[in-house]
């Protein structure tokens, strides 16, 4: 808890930052934290790299809060639940899962002309209680799992293994070990989650159990990046 809260605070301090001295020193612009300025209006006024790519913006696309909202809703972006709904108050803190299986904590304070401050910072990697394992996860557990798994050290290395549409699922759930995860796929297909695996033994598994594929995962690369290679 205590961890949380650090990082809640350095999101607001680097959110009084950017109040201070907008637009944000270019040292922040290409950074890990999300950055965005939005008018009175709520219209997006800037935002950096990462925060157009969790939302899905092209670089100069500048729409209104609610018109970003949708075109996430629409592409499968953005939050797994409908934004919190924005009021006054001077500052917020508040944490969402991501489409993409990340979870992001978010800081909202008010510009003294009416605008909005926004920092988000990635919260993945904080331990909190994983979907549990040895059962057959739908695609938004599936990707928090993995993302989880990708944040944490102790999990590698990592390899994903990919089975057909039409794959058993309960003969699959009884062949893998118990700290592997299984998750169905947007497509239909089967994902297992190999942890702390190397890439001989994760081979040696993946033709056991009949895998299609096996995807050796990248450090630094998200959850959804991965699924798109797998």
């Amino acid at each position: 808890m205590a961890r949380a809260k650090s990082t809640a605070d350095d999101a607001t301090a680097q959110n009084r930052a950017v109040n201070q001295d907008k637009p944000w020193p270019q040292t922040q612009a290409d950074g890990p934290l999300l950055l965005a300025l939005f008018d009175a209006g709520d219209g997006l006024l800037q935002a950096n790299a990462a925060f157009r790519q969790a939302w899905g913006l092209a670089d100069t696309v500048a729409p209104t809060w609610a018109g970003m909202a949708e075109a996430a809703r629409r592409a499968g972006a953005g939050p797994v639940e409908q934004l919190p709904r924005r009021g006054r108050i001077a500052q917020r803190g508040y944490e969402q899962a991501w489409s993409d299986g990340r979870r992001l904590w978010w800081v909202e304070q008010r510009l003294p002309d009416g605008g909005l401050a926004l920092t988000g910072v990635d919260i993945s990697a904080l331990d909190r209680p994983r979907p549990l394992t040895g059962q057959l996860l739908a695609a938004q557990a599936g990707r928090e799992l993995l993302q989880a798994l990708l944040a944490d050290p102790r999990a590698w290395p990592l390899s994903v293994a990919t089975l057909a549409a039409d794959a058993d699922a309960a003969t699959l759930l009884a062949r893998i070990r118990g700290e592997d995860g299984c998750m169905r796929l947007d497509d239909g297909r089967l994902l297992v989650m190999l942890p702390s695996t190397g890439p001989a033994q994760a081979a040696a598994l993946g033709e056991r159990l009949g895998a299609l594929v096996l995807t050796e995962a990248v450090w630094g690369e998200p959850a959804a990046a991965l699924i798109a290679r797998a």
